[in-house]
């Protein structure tokens, strides 16, 4: 049986030969190929597909009560804090689509930091492979309604709930030539569903945080094995890579692609287009404006009072604020007027002159950053993580986070002698930092271009991650 169709590797195999070096795909033998290309239906025996499906089946039992239990929290999300939960017939695997005609590409993206990701590859898949068919799934609606404003043309659905019925309704339907994950989707019974019906799967853009792989530790041999199913692996550095080899993914189907995201930030001049964008959207010109974006509550609180500060020292520089969950715009708000400073929501205060906007819909982050001089990325003055620090750095801005970064070690560590991306302990520091940014007029141009040249060097990933997916299609 070939390594395909059974899924896992030996163990025991060479675990010595990552391809990371200098960013580019491996090259593979036709040998090799040919053997990896064993997951088509014809080339499997009855016995190597049923023990796939009797294994959903048992993980039923306990997803099934896991449901139940989380059903008064999915109630809270929906009733209490405006969550949508979305289309209640594809949730269940009832999708609106159509049996596959052409060669058919499924991308998993979970949800909007996954579906920025995608839109360069996306984008690239339909330059090199024009004839193929591209359909995009997410687990919230908040990424669905992104996935079709990035991505026009292309058929987006949510994903099932991770139960093997729903699962493998879907799938009868859709009938992908092969799965996309981009990140770390890992789902039992959607890797049981695909193995049993000889679907590959890949990873892009492939992240795993120390957190994640203690988390994954847990679920033992199960995480070993869904560790071992993706044929091709592009993990986002040699962290990420190191860290897929450590949970037990073959080190032959593991390379470095880099990170999908740096394609997506490349765009155009940050100064022209800021001017351009204000005009657009009638924001006041040459005054100091900065963004906190991603916050949570505990940061928002400090952001405030850091521009309370600024707003007296500095009367007209404008804050624009983005929680990481929109639908918590109307309570920050709240916090805003409560802090005596005059708001808006951006949705129907944009190119307002109150003195913090909230940024209330998913997609205007980027813009915020792009008509910013300075930005805060929150998650990280409060023990979350962090959030990414290259989208504000690419649209220009001066930038600066918390203590608290522990899920972007690596992107940390890069930007860390960039003169224009500092770290500030707490609220205190925060103030005078922004303050700082406010009389020196924002970042120099020479700060500007170093960024710009920057995203340049490290973009290419998206061109990198269509060439493995190529490898596995041909």
């Amino acid at each position: 049986m070939n390594s395909r169709a059974e899924g896992p590797l030996d163990g025991d195999s060479a675990r010595t030969t990552i391809t990371r070096s200098d960013l580019t795909p491996s090259d593979l033998t036709s040998a090799t190929l040919t053997q990896q290309r064993g997951y088509r239906p014809s080339t499997r025996n009855a016995s190597s597909r049923w023990w796939p499906r009797a294994c959903g089946f048992l993980l039923d039992l306990p997803m099934s009560l896991a449901y139940l239990l989380l059903t008064p929290w999915l109630i809270h999300l929906v009733f209490i804090r405006g969550r949508a939960f979305g289309s209640i017939l594809q949730r269940l695997g009832s999708w609106s689509i159509s049996l596959p005609v052409r060669e058919r590409i499924w991308i998993h993206a979970a949800s909007v930091g996954e579906v920025r990701a995608a839109v360069p590859l996306i984008r690239s898949l339909q330059e090199t492979r024009p004839g193929s068919e591209i359909v995009i799934s997410t687990m919230t609606t908040g990424a669905s309604d992104l996935a079709r404003k990035l991505n026009s043309g292309v058929q987006v659905h949510l994903l099932p709930l991770e139960l093997s019925p729903c699962i493998h309704k879907m799938l009868s339907r859709l009938r992908p030539d092969i799965l996309v994950l981009v990140e770390l989707e890992w789902w039992p019974n959607l890797l049981l569903a695909c193995h049993s019906r000889s679907i590959p799967v890949v990873v892009v853009n492939g992240r795993v945080s120390e957190k994640g792989v203690k988390r994954l530790a847990w679920l033992g041999p199960l995480a070993s094995w869904m560790a071992r199913l993706p044929l091709r692996v592009g993990a986002r550095s040699e962290v990420d890579a190191e860290r897929f080899l450590q949970l037990g993914t073959a080190p032959e189907r593991i390379q470095v692609a880099g990170d999908l995201k740096l394609d997506s930030l490349r765009g155009p001049d940050p100064l022209e287009h800021r001017r351009e964008l204000e005009q657009e959207r009638g924001y006041p010109e040459n005054q100091f404006r900065w963004t906190a974006g991603c916050t949570h509550p505990g940061e928002e609180e400090q952001v405030l009072e850091a521009h309370a500060v600024l707003l007296q020292k500095f009367p007209g520089s404008q804050l624009m604020l983005g929680p990481r969950h929109v639908e918590r715009a109307a309570k920050v708000l709240e916090l805003v007027r409560r802090a005596g400073l005059t708001g808006e929501l951006e949705s129907v205060g944009a190119g307002s002159r109150a003195s913090v906007i909230v940024i209330d819909r998913l997609g205007q982050l980027d813009e915020a950053y792009r008509i910013s001089d300075g930005a805060f990325v929150g998650g990280s003055l409060v023990p979350r993580g962090g959030h990414n620090l290259l989208e504000p750095v690419a649209a220009g801005c001066l930038t600066c986070h918390g203590p608290s970064m522990s899920n972007f070690i690596d992107m940390k560590a890069l930007l860390a002698l960039h003169s224009s991306v500092l770290e500030v302990r707490d609220g205190s520091q925060l103030t005078q930092l922004v303050c700082r940014w406010a009389a020196q007029g924002g970042a120099e141009p020479g700060q500007r271009q170093q960024a710009l040249e920057l995203v340049e060097k490290l973009g290419g990933a998206a061109g990198r991650c269509s060439n493995l997916l190529s490898e596995v299609l041909s």
